[in-house]
């Protein structure tokens, strides 16, 4: 006895469209983001900035995930990470610290 099934057109019709419209959404990301270590991340220079507030406002900006991680730190953590880059630096060197900090707390 053979049992066939059927999937409704319109059903197939969405579940091909979906994958598209993601396969096209991943090529942009892709394109538009240079990874670091960190999977998606993007790498960059911070530039210098006046402030803690200054600081959360430029992650907000361009390192939403660095941010996200940051800004959960109490504020003598921020201010001891802000010292260390107040002058600028290196997104990626930043991250990390501020991943380190998150963890030991």
């Amino acid at each position: 006895m053979k049992i066939q099934y059927t999937i409704p057109l319109v059903l197939t019709v969405s579940l091909f469209s979906m994958g598209s419209a993601q396969a096209v959404a991943a090529g942009k990301i892709s394109d538009e983001t240079t990874t670091s270590t960190v999977v998606g991340a993007k790498v960059g220079m911070i530039p210098a900035t006046s402030s803690v507030q200054d600081l959360e406002e430029t992650l907000k900006k361009s390192y939403v995930g660095t941010y996200a991680i940051f800004g959960s730190l109490p504020e003598e953590k921020k201010l001891a990470l802000y010292s260390t880059v107040k002058q600028g630096g290196n997104i990626k060197d930043f991250r990390n610290q501020v991943i380190r900090v998150r963890l030991k707390r």
